[in-house]
C-alpha cells in the first residue's frame, strides 16, 4: 500500500523557528510570522489589523511592540 501520509508527517518537517524579517513593513513582526505558518504575508497583516481594530490598541499593539522586542531577527543572507 501507498501511505501518503508519511510526506505530511511530523517528523518529515523540519523545525523553524520564529524570526522577525528584516524586510518587514515597520518592524518585520508580520512578516516573520507569516514565514514561519508559510501563509501569504497579506493575509498575517490583514488578520492583525481586523484584531487590532476590534479589540483596540492595547492587546494587539502591545503584543505587536513585545514580539519586535523579544523576537531575534533573521540571519543575514549574506
Amino acid at each position: 500500500m501507498n501511505y501518503e501520509y508519511r510526506k505530511y508527517s511530523y517528523k518529515s518537517r523540519t523545525r523553524r523557528k520564529l524570526r522577525r524579517s528584516r524586510d518587514g513593513v515597520i518592524w518585520g513582526v508580520c512578516k516573520g510570522l507569516a514565514n514561519w505558518l508559510e501563509v501569504p504575508v497579506g493575509i498575517v497583516r490583514i488578520i492583525y489589523l481586523t484584531l487590532m481594530i476590534l479589540t483596540g490598541f492595547f492587546p494587539f499593539g502591545l503584543a505587536y511592540i513585545l514580539a519586535a522586542f523579544f523576537i531575534p531577527l533573521e540571519d543575514s543572507s549574506w
